[in-house]
Protein backbone atom coordinates (compact mmCIF):
# COMPACT_ATOMS: atom_id res chain seq x y z
CA UNK A 1 0.00 0.00 0.00
CA UNK A 2 1.32 3.13 -0.97
CA UNK A 3 2.58 5.62 2.15
CA UNK A 4 0.24 8.75 1.47
CA UNK A 5 1.60 11.63 3.72
CA UNK A 6 0.55 14.95 3.96
CA UNK A 7 3.14 17.26 5.65
CA UNK A 8 4.32 14.82 7.68
CA UNK A 9 0.91 13.83 9.23
CA UNK A 10 -1.10 10.58 8.82
CA UNK A 11 -4.53 9.74 8.75
CA UNK A 12 -6.64 11.12 12.38
CA UNK A 13 -10.26 9.79 12.52
CA UNK A 14 -11.01 13.17 14.59
CA UNK A 15 -11.18 15.66 11.79
CA UNK A 16 -13.75 17.80 10.86
CA UNK A 17 -13.07 16.94 6.97
CA UNK A 18 -14.82 13.15 7.38
CA UNK A 19 -18.34 13.06 6.11
CA UNK A 20 -17.32 14.86 3.24
CA UNK A 21 -14.59 12.31 2.24
CA UNK A 22 -16.37 9.44 3.59
CA UNK A 23 -19.13 10.25 0.93
CA UNK A 24 -16.96 10.61 -1.92
CA UNK A 25 -15.01 7.22 -0.86
CA UNK A 26 -18.19 5.12 1.00
CA UNK A 27 -16.24 1.88 1.05
CA UNK A 28 -12.73 3.17 2.71
CA UNK A 29 -12.62 2.37 5.73
CA UNK A 30 -9.72 3.97 6.59
CA UNK A 31 -11.21 7.50 5.24
CA UNK A 32 -12.92 8.77 7.90
CA UNK A 33 -10.81 12.22 7.64
CA UNK A 34 -7.75 13.76 6.55
CA UNK A 35 -5.65 16.89 7.52
CA UNK A 36 -3.31 18.64 5.53
CA UNK A 37 -1.74 21.36 7.46
CA UNK A 38 0.03 24.14 6.34
CA UNK A 39 3.79 23.80 5.53
CA UNK A 40 4.77 26.68 6.99
CA UNK A 41 2.79 26.91 9.80
CA UNK A 42 2.11 23.46 11.17
CA UNK A 43 -0.72 22.50 13.27
CA UNK A 44 -1.96 20.17 15.66
CA UNK A 45 -5.41 18.18 14.32
CA UNK A 46 -8.43 19.49 14.75
CA UNK A 47 -10.26 18.28 17.72
CA UNK A 48 -14.06 16.78 18.10
CA UNK A 49 -14.81 20.09 20.89
CA UNK A 50 -13.83 23.07 19.79
CA UNK A 51 -14.38 26.45 20.53
CA UNK A 52 -17.01 28.49 19.09
CA UNK A 53 -14.47 31.09 17.43
CA UNK A 54 -13.22 28.57 15.44
CA UNK A 55 -16.15 27.30 14.17
CA UNK A 56 -16.53 29.38 11.46
CA UNK A 57 -13.22 27.86 10.32
CA UNK A 58 -14.21 24.26 10.49
CA UNK A 59 -17.67 25.42 8.14
CA UNK A 60 -15.16 26.89 5.56
CA UNK A 61 -12.84 24.21 5.77
CA UNK A 62 -15.78 21.53 5.05
CA UNK A 63 -17.08 23.63 1.98
CA UNK A 64 -13.49 23.94 0.80
CA UNK A 65 -13.18 19.76 0.48
CA UNK A 66 -16.70 19.74 -1.05
CA UNK A 67 -15.66 21.51 -3.80
CA UNK A 68 -12.79 20.31 -4.16
CA UNK A 69 -14.57 16.42 -4.22
CA UNK A 70 -17.04 18.18 -7.08
CA UNK A 71 -14.18 19.36 -8.84
CA UNK A 72 -12.52 16.20 -8.66
CA UNK A 73 -16.15 14.67 -10.20
CA UNK A 74 -16.43 16.95 -12.49
CA UNK A 75 -13.02 16.95 -14.13
CA UNK A 76 -12.44 14.45 -16.33
CA UNK A 77 -15.52 15.12 -18.18
CA UNK A 78 -13.82 18.93 -18.56
CA UNK A 79 -10.65 17.28 -19.25
CA UNK A 80 -9.76 14.26 -20.84
CA UNK A 81 -6.09 13.61 -20.30
CA UNK A 82 -6.43 9.58 -20.98
CA UNK A 83 -3.93 9.91 -23.84
CA UNK A 84 -1.47 12.25 -22.64
CA UNK A 85 -1.03 10.39 -19.26
CA UNK A 86 -0.60 7.06 -21.55
CA UNK A 87 2.30 9.42 -23.20
CA UNK A 88 3.53 10.74 -20.03
CA UNK A 89 3.88 6.84 -18.54
CA UNK A 90 4.96 5.79 -21.57
CA UNK A 91 8.31 8.19 -20.92
CA UNK A 92 8.25 7.85 -17.16
CA UNK A 93 8.98 3.94 -17.53
CA UNK A 94 12.84 4.72 -18.58
CA UNK A 95 15.48 2.48 -16.88
CA UNK A 96 15.17 4.97 -14.24
CA UNK A 97 16.10 3.63 -10.81
CA UNK A 98 13.42 4.48 -7.79
CA UNK A 99 12.53 7.98 -10.01
CA UNK A 100 11.61 10.69 -7.85
CA UNK A 101 8.75 12.39 -9.43
CA UNK A 102 7.85 16.11 -8.57
CA UNK A 103 4.29 17.59 -9.47
CA UNK A 104 3.36 21.18 -9.45
CA UNK A 105 -0.91 21.94 -9.44
CA UNK A 106 -1.20 18.37 -8.19
CA UNK A 107 -4.74 18.95 -7.60
CA UNK A 108 -7.05 16.08 -6.67
CA UNK A 109 -4.71 13.49 -7.62
CA UNK A 110 -5.84 13.30 -11.53
CA UNK A 111 -2.21 12.42 -12.51
CA UNK A 112 -0.62 11.14 -9.59
CA UNK A 113 -2.61 8.03 -9.93
CA UNK A 114 -1.68 6.90 -13.22
CA UNK A 115 2.05 8.24 -12.87
CA UNK A 116 2.21 6.10 -10.20
CA UNK A 117 0.92 2.96 -11.36
CA UNK A 118 3.12 3.20 -14.26
CA UNK A 119 5.88 3.84 -11.86
CA UNK A 120 5.44 2.32 -8.93
CA UNK A 121 9.03 2.93 -7.04
CA UNK A 122 8.73 6.26 -7.63
CA UNK A 123 9.11 8.67 -5.09
CA UNK A 124 6.78 11.24 -5.08
CA UNK A 125 6.32 14.79 -4.36
CA UNK A 126 2.77 16.75 -5.00
CA UNK A 127 2.76 20.48 -4.71
CA UNK A 128 -0.53 22.52 -4.33
CA UNK A 129 -1.94 25.54 -3.60
CA UNK A 130 -4.88 24.23 -1.58
CA UNK A 131 -5.31 22.28 1.16
CA UNK A 132 -8.37 20.83 0.58
CA UNK A 133 -7.45 19.31 -3.01
CA UNK A 134 -4.73 17.93 -1.35
CA UNK A 135 -6.78 16.23 0.83
CA UNK A 136 -9.05 14.37 -1.27
CA UNK A 137 -5.71 13.15 -3.62
CA UNK A 138 -4.96 11.98 -0.49
CA UNK A 139 -7.76 9.57 0.20
CA UNK A 140 -8.06 8.84 -3.32
CA UNK A 141 -4.53 7.25 -3.26
CA UNK A 142 -4.59 5.37 -0.15
CA UNK A 143 -7.98 3.85 -1.31
CA UNK A 144 -6.38 2.69 -4.69
CA UNK A 145 -2.61 2.53 -3.31
CA UNK A 146 -0.68 2.24 -6.43
CA UNK A 147 2.36 2.30 -5.08
CA UNK A 148 5.22 4.36 -4.83
CA UNK A 149 6.77 6.53 -1.87
CA UNK A 150 3.86 9.82 -1.46
CA UNK A 151 4.35 12.71 -0.12
CA UNK A 152 1.57 16.03 -0.46
CA UNK A 153 2.52 19.36 0.78
CA UNK A 154 0.14 21.91 0.69
CA UNK A 155 -0.43 25.29 0.24
CA UNK A 156 2.03 26.06 -2.08
CA UNK A 157 2.64 30.12 -2.12
CA UNK A 158 4.51 31.46 -5.59
CA UNK A 159 7.43 33.47 -3.72
CA UNK A 160 11.26 32.79 -3.91
CA UNK A 161 11.33 32.02 -0.08
CA UNK A 162 8.15 29.86 0.02
CA UNK A 163 9.36 28.17 -2.77
CA UNK A 164 12.86 27.80 -1.08
CA UNK A 165 11.49 26.19 1.93
CA UNK A 166 8.82 23.39 -0.10
CA UNK A 167 11.85 22.35 -2.04
CA UNK A 168 14.60 22.43 0.44
CA UNK A 169 17.00 21.02 -2.16
CA UNK A 170 14.68 18.39 -3.56
CA UNK A 171 15.89 17.33 -7.19
CA UNK A 172 13.52 15.62 -9.34
CA UNK A 173 13.83 13.22 -12.32
CA UNK A 174 10.36 14.11 -14.00
CA UNK A 175 9.06 16.99 -13.63
CA UNK A 176 4.75 17.41 -14.05
CA UNK A 177 2.95 20.44 -14.80
CA UNK A 178 -0.65 19.77 -15.36
CA UNK A 179 -1.94 23.14 -16.07
CA UNK A 180 -0.52 24.82 -13.66
CA UNK A 181 1.74 27.19 -15.55
CA UNK A 182 -1.33 29.08 -16.75
CA UNK A 183 -1.82 29.99 -13.37
CA UNK A 184 1.41 31.44 -12.44
CA UNK A 185 1.23 35.10 -13.45
CA UNK A 186 2.90 36.58 -16.61
CA UNK A 187 3.66 39.35 -15.07
CA UNK A 188 4.50 40.82 -11.06
CA UNK A 189 5.20 44.28 -9.11
CA UNK A 190 6.24 42.43 -6.36
CA UNK A 191 10.01 41.48 -6.35
CA UNK A 192 9.56 38.23 -4.29
CA UNK A 193 6.87 36.84 -5.98
CA UNK A 194 7.61 34.84 -9.21
CA UNK A 195 6.06 35.38 -12.16
CA UNK A 196 5.54 32.36 -15.35
CA UNK A 197 9.40 32.73 -16.75
CA UNK A 198 10.87 33.11 -13.68
CA UNK A 199 8.66 29.86 -12.57
CA UNK A 200 9.83 27.68 -15.83
CA UNK A 201 13.53 28.76 -14.65
CA UNK A 202 13.45 27.37 -11.22
CA UNK A 203 12.27 24.37 -12.85
CA UNK A 204 14.71 23.67 -15.06
CA UNK A 205 17.24 23.87 -12.09
CA UNK A 206 15.03 21.36 -10.48
CA UNK A 207 15.18 18.57 -12.89
CA UNK A 208 18.57 16.65 -13.06
CA UNK A 209 20.34 16.57 -15.89
CA UNK A 210 18.95 13.78 -18.47
CA UNK A 211 15.52 14.39 -16.61
CA UNK A 212 12.11 15.72 -18.16
CA UNK A 213 9.58 17.99 -17.64
CA UNK A 214 5.93 17.67 -19.17
CA UNK A 215 3.46 20.61 -19.38
CA UNK A 216 0.20 20.32 -20.24
CA UNK A 217 -1.68 23.47 -21.33
CA UNK A 218 -4.53 24.64 -22.73
CA UNK A 219 -4.18 27.33 -25.66
CA UNK A 220 -5.99 30.15 -26.51
CA UNK A 221 -6.35 30.86 -30.46
CA UNK A 222 -4.31 32.55 -32.65
CA UNK A 223 -6.89 35.17 -33.74
CA UNK A 224 -10.36 35.71 -32.22
CA UNK A 225 -11.97 32.99 -34.25
CA UNK A 226 -9.99 30.72 -33.48
CA UNK A 227 -10.44 30.64 -30.08
CA UNK A 228 -14.00 30.57 -30.12
CA UNK A 229 -13.75 27.84 -32.11
CA UNK A 230 -12.02 25.99 -29.81
CA UNK A 231 -14.00 27.15 -26.69
CA UNK A 232 -17.31 26.09 -28.59
CA UNK A 233 -15.92 22.42 -29.39
CA UNK A 234 -14.43 22.08 -25.80
CA UNK A 235 -17.98 23.18 -24.34
CA UNK A 236 -19.47 20.56 -26.92
CA UNK A 237 -17.16 17.96 -26.14
CA UNK A 238 -17.92 18.66 -22.44
CA UNK A 239 -21.38 18.40 -22.47
CA UNK A 240 -21.54 15.01 -24.80
CA UNK A 241 -19.38 13.42 -21.73
CA UNK A 242 -21.54 14.75 -19.27
CA UNK A 243 -24.57 13.62 -20.71
CA UNK A 244 -23.26 10.55 -21.37
CA UNK A 245 -22.60 9.63 -17.87
CA UNK A 246 -25.12 11.63 -16.23
CA UNK A 247 -27.27 9.39 -13.78
CA UNK A 248 -23.60 8.01 -12.41
CA UNK A 249 -22.30 11.40 -12.00
CA UNK A 250 -25.88 12.52 -10.18
CA UNK A 251 -25.42 9.84 -7.86
CA UNK A 252 -22.18 10.70 -6.79
CA UNK A 253 -23.04 14.23 -6.88
CA UNK A 254 -25.62 13.57 -4.28
CA UNK A 255 -23.47 12.64 -1.30
CA UNK A 256 -21.56 15.24 -1.46
CA UNK A 257 -23.67 18.25 -3.06
CA UNK A 258 -27.81 17.29 -2.72
CA UNK A 259 -28.56 20.34 -4.91
CA UNK A 260 -26.18 20.22 -7.28
CA UNK A 261 -27.21 16.91 -7.73
CA UNK A 262 -30.92 18.37 -8.20
CA UNK A 263 -29.77 21.17 -10.72
CA UNK A 264 -27.89 18.83 -13.05
CA UNK A 265 -31.35 17.28 -14.51
CA UNK A 266 -31.56 20.35 -15.99
CA UNK A 267 -28.74 19.43 -18.59
CA UNK A 268 -28.34 19.24 -21.37
CA UNK A 269 -31.16 22.21 -22.00
CA UNK A 270 -29.80 24.67 -19.63
CA UNK A 271 -26.63 26.18 -21.16
CA UNK A 272 -25.97 27.98 -17.83
CA UNK A 273 -25.96 25.29 -15.99
CA UNK A 274 -22.71 23.72 -17.87
CA UNK A 275 -21.12 27.14 -17.40
CA UNK A 276 -21.43 27.09 -14.00
CA UNK A 277 -20.24 23.47 -14.07
CA UNK A 278 -17.02 24.45 -15.81
CA UNK A 279 -16.65 26.78 -13.11
CA UNK A 280 -16.46 24.20 -10.47
CA UNK A 281 -13.56 23.13 -12.33
CA UNK A 282 -11.37 25.95 -13.29
CA UNK A 283 -12.90 29.19 -11.58
CA UNK A 284 -13.57 32.19 -13.97
CA UNK A 285 -9.92 34.61 -12.99
CA UNK A 286 -7.70 32.01 -12.01
CA UNK A 287 -5.97 31.27 -14.79
CA UNK A 288 -4.18 32.75 -17.80
CA UNK A 289 -4.02 30.94 -21.22
CA UNK A 290 -1.96 31.94 -23.64
CA UNK A 291 -1.37 31.21 -27.32
CA UNK A 292 0.17 28.31 -28.96
CA UNK A 293 3.39 30.85 -30.53
CA UNK A 294 3.28 32.47 -27.29
CA UNK A 295 4.65 29.06 -25.05
CA UNK A 296 7.10 28.66 -28.16
CA UNK A 297 8.49 32.13 -27.66
CA UNK A 298 8.86 31.45 -24.02
CA UNK A 299 10.59 28.15 -24.62
CA UNK A 300 12.70 29.36 -27.24
CA UNK A 301 13.40 32.36 -24.48
CA UNK A 302 14.44 29.99 -21.87
CA UNK A 303 16.50 28.27 -24.54
CA UNK A 304 14.79 24.81 -23.69
CA UNK A 305 14.81 21.85 -26.21
CA UNK A 306 11.43 20.69 -26.40
CA UNK A 307 8.43 18.76 -28.32
CA UNK A 308 4.88 19.51 -28.52
CA UNK A 309 2.00 16.88 -28.82
CA UNK A 310 -1.67 18.19 -29.60
CA UNK A 311 -4.70 16.03 -28.04
CA UNK A 312 -6.21 14.61 -30.97
CA UNK A 313 -9.79 15.45 -29.97
CA UNK A 314 -9.55 18.30 -27.56
CA UNK A 315 -7.31 20.37 -30.09
CA UNK A 316 -7.22 23.65 -27.36
CA UNK A 317 -4.65 20.96 -25.35
CA UNK A 318 -1.08 20.49 -25.89
CA UNK A 319 1.83 18.53 -24.26
CA UNK A 320 4.88 19.72 -23.74
CA UNK A 321 8.33 17.77 -23.12
CA UNK A 322 11.19 19.09 -22.25
CA UNK A 323 14.65 17.64 -22.54
CA UNK A 324 16.86 18.45 -19.56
Amino acid sequence: MAQVQVASQYWDARLPWGPVLAALFPNHPRIAAVTTPSLYKPRPPFRTALRPARLSRVRALDDEVRAAAVEDLLRPYLFDDTALQRAVCDELRDPVSRPHIVEFGCRTGHWATPVLAARPDAVYHGFDTSEARVAVATCKLARQAPGGRTTFTAPLQLNTRAIGEALQGLRADFLLLPRFLQTVPLCTTDENRLHRVAFLALCRQLVRPGGRMFIVEDVYGESADEAAQLTRVSRDAFRARLIRDLERVRNRVRRIDPSLASGLARLPGDPRLLGELQDRVRPPGTSQILPLTAWRRIFEHLGFTYRTAQHDAQKQLFLFTVRC
